[in-house]
């Protein structure tokens, strides 16, 4: 059983594929293939059971395991399904399959939300008419149905260790300091058991025995000044240790967190597109911030105090039980029952604390989803909205913590109260010793009990530090758990095994059977075949959604296709390294983004080390350079989040300046003069016209007029390559899909097409 099957059993308590015998229902991959299956978990009576519905290419069946039988609830032949409609109910959702328009009603299922997301494929497959799977219908299951388990499986993990001992690895490179303050810890604790002895023995060797005149009076000052010396110097060495402790383990703290956060970010930077496009930017921010502030308190702090801790309680067993045997049981045995109360105590902390940090996350992506949008907030008057929404987002944060400390302060006091219960134990079995006569064989001196009553002080504060770092740590684990989902993300678009690194580009590109879906579901791109040669400037036009951008994150590796190949001057995209990719094809983005910053490190973004008279030539060229010099500071004006205080023209000339400088072989502009006025166009244009020269060019464009200087034109429509050829060529077909675009936009744009 493979770990897909085991997780689907233990975690969702279902099936991982159909029953075999149900297979054979299908005879040969030949006669009929099963494209896609889901569970039903629900009959008409709305009580769990195990029903199948299969989609084939063919047919779609309802089936449920009889006892000696299968049972073929529903059959219909696929053409006939036409229809799909959904009635959302509270807990389940019912999909009714019916024919076209107002066709049949066939049948209906019922089913959890658990089901959901696979019967929502098994809805698009049928309406869509799709044919063709990536994955095998088992494949396609099975990953649906974990997918939130996997993305939530690491806040969940039942094994503390597991995060817990990743988390301590990043003490190795520190392994000097950390075993310095450690052993500072551990000699601060041992010697703070010293002047509870010491004071027990000034009592019964100085004390009382100068007050039965055992002593005179200047051996007994001689002798209690030694104590008292002996005092001093306990107190000051265990002062130097814990100064010792705090200064190595605090720094040591701080160098773990920046190493989490290191890794954390350039781990983030080998992502690909599609785990942006499932993560909110600002649970990204607080895994980086927040998270990583919480494991600096612990490894600081925690680690050290727990040990510290626990070395004191061991030294204390020791001492009191060596001091008196039968009175320091007593106070020993309480002890393992007071540690398992605080571990238990933790687990139920965890789970709460793992639920704040969510709703937390919730807040601080609404704050990075806000605050970068402020200016559309104001122009619709949203303010007090926003208001509203952020105030029931932090109410609902506000109120899980209340529930952890609500937990956290109900249990401490009970705690304490039993460490108390153990020094009034501790009483009631001193007093009657206390008060025999001295030649008893039980009588306990005054010196060994006030002993005990300064080491019964000292054992509260290792089981506070306990209590405390046990909070302290299901707070870690939380942001551990958080920070590690992140680091054991992996990048779907592996490296080759071997990389290839050409010593120059040519800007030849090659499309071969290529297939690509987003979710692996909808196919945005169907075997498109196309050649590029070096140089050429290639428009691609279509409706939207047709797949031209998507061409054009292909080429540029943000995602890897599914099928097919695409070559660069021969070499296959896959096996190129990534660098060099990323310096010979740039892309000018319809959104332009600058980061916050001046305009010369805006430009100079790709370069960094590129020479000033390369800058000015790339701004010149992009037509942004008269405009930088009208601004205040010229090129070392600061713009601000996103380029913000520039105009949208503005910002895409700085995009094309930035683009020129890093002189990519192929280029790639997606919609680079879409929602501007005509004199910017024609600004972005003439800096476009300057920027494609030698350089092979794709260029995506709802105006046709921006691509009058293509070489060819490709009409993409739904995934397909529809036409190809001149502007010429393609208006000459009357029934094409390209002249139908140019006739409309002819008549919006009153002839300025083409010409």
């Amino acid at each position: 059983m493979n770990i897909n099957n085991e997780m689907i059993k233990n975690y969702l308590q279902q099936r991982s594929d159909l029953p075999e015998e149900f297979y054979t229902l299908f005879g040969s991959m030949d006669q009929e293939r099963v494209l896609l299956f889901s569970l039903i978990d629900l009959d008409a009576e709305l009580k769990f059971c195990q029903r199948w519905l299969i989609l084939t290419d063919k047919r779609l069946l309802l089936i449920e395991q009889g006892q000696d039988k299968i049972n073929c609830l529903h059959e219909y032949e696929r053409a006939l399904v036409k229809k799909v409609l959904e009635v959302k109910s509270l807990g389940l959702t019912t999909l009714q399959f019916l024919g076209g328009g107002n066709g049949p009603f066939f049948f209906e299922v019922q089913f959890t939300h658990r089901q959901k997301a696979m019967m929502e494929k098994m809805r698009f497959a049928i309406e869509e008419s799709v044919f063709k799977m990536e994955m095998s219908a088992a494949e396609t299951y099975q990953s649906t149905i974990l997918k939130p388990i996997l993305e939530a499986r690491n806040n969940l993990a039942d094994e503390n260790q597991d995060a817990l001992v990743r988390l301590l690895h990043y003490l190795r490179p520190y392994k000097k300091e950390v075993i310095i303050g450690m052993t500072a810890a551990l000699c601060g604790s041992f010697i703070s058991l010293i002047p509870a002895y010491l004071s027990g023995r000034l009592i019964d060797d100085v004390v009382r025995p100068y007050q039965s005149h055992e002593l005179t009076g200047p051996l007994a000052s001689k002798l209690g000044l030694t104590f008292i010396i002996g005092l001093v110097g306990a107190y000051i060495l265990r002062e130097f240790f814990i100064w010792q402790r705090l200064k190595r383990m605090s720094i040591i703290g701080e160098k773990v967190a920046s190493d989490l956060r290191n890794d954390l970010f350039q781990h983030i930077q080998t992502l690909g597109a599609d785990f942006f496009s499932r993560k909110h930017s600002g649970s990204l921010i607080s895994r980086i911030g927040s998270d990583t502030d919480r494991i600096w308190d612990f490894i600081a702090f925690g680690v050290v105090e727990v040990t510290v801790a626990i070395g004191t309680l061991i030294g204390l067993s020791v001492v009191l039980m060596a001091r008196d045997f039968k009175l320091g049981l007593a106070m020993v045995l309480p002890l393992p029952f007071l540690l398992f109360a605080i571990y238990w105590q933790g687990e139920r902390m965890k789970k709460l604390f793992i639920r704040a940090w969510r709703k937390w996350s919730v807040v601080t992506s609404h704050l990075s989803d806000v605050i970068p949008g402020i200016q559309v907030v104001k122009v619709f008057g949203q303010e007090s909205r926003e208001v509203k929404r952020f105030t029931q987002k932090n109410k609902d944060f506000t109120e899980e913590t209340f529930a952890f400390h609500r937990t956290w302060t109900t249990f401490w006091p009970l705690l304490m109260l039993g460490v108390h219960t153990t020094t009034i134990l501790m009483w009631g079995l001193a007093t009657p010793r206390l008060l025999s006569p001295a030649e008893n064989p039980e009588h306990l001196t005054a010196g060994v009990f006030v002993s005990f009553l300064l080491y019964a002080t000292l054992m509260v504060w290792p089981l506070e530090i306990i209590g405390q770092v046990s909070r302290m740590l299901n707070r870690a684990l939380s942001s551990a758990y958080r920070i590690f989902e992140i680091l054991d993300t992996r990048n779907p678009m592996p490296m080759a095994s071997a990389i290839q690194v050409p010593a120059v580009c040519l800007g030849d590109i090659e499309f071969q059977n290529v297939f690509f879906s987003y979710d692996k579901l909808r196919p945005i791109l169907k075997n498109v075949n196309f050649q590029i040669r070096q140089g050429e400037m290639i428009g691609l036009v279509g409706t939207s959604g047709g797949g031209k951008s998507t061409i054009t994150k292909l080429l540029a590796r943000i995602y890897d296709p599914h099928s097919g190949i695409i070559r660069i001057d021969g070499y296959d995209l896959k096996e190129l390294e990534p660098a060099w990719v990323k310096k010979n094809v740039g892309m000018v983005l319809q959104e332009p983004y600058l980061f916050f910053g001046t305009i010369w490190e805006n430009i100079t973004y790709g370069l960094p080390n590129a020479g000033e008279l390369d800058i000015i030539a790339a701004a010149k060229a992009a037509n942004a350079h008269d405009f930088i010099l009208k601004l205040p500071n010229g090129y070392d004006t600061v713009v601000g989040e996103r380029g913000h205080t520039l105009s949208g023209g503005e910002r895409q000339r700085i995009s094309i300046a930035r683009a020129i400088l890093h002189d990519p072989k192929i280029l790639l502009l997606d919609e680079a003069t879409s929602a501007v006025d005509t004199e910017t166009e024609r600004k972005i244009q003439e800096a476009l016209d300057k920027l494609v020269v030698n350089r092979t060019t794709i260029a995506i464009a709802h105006r046709l007029s921006t691509l009058r200087k293509a070489d060819r034109l490709m009409v993409i429509d739904n995934g397909n390559i529809v036409e190809m050829g001149t502007h010429r060529e393609l208006v000459a077909k009357a029934d094409g899909k390209y002249a139908e675009l140019y006739r409309l936009q002819f008549e919006v744009e009153g002839g300025s097409l083409l010409n």
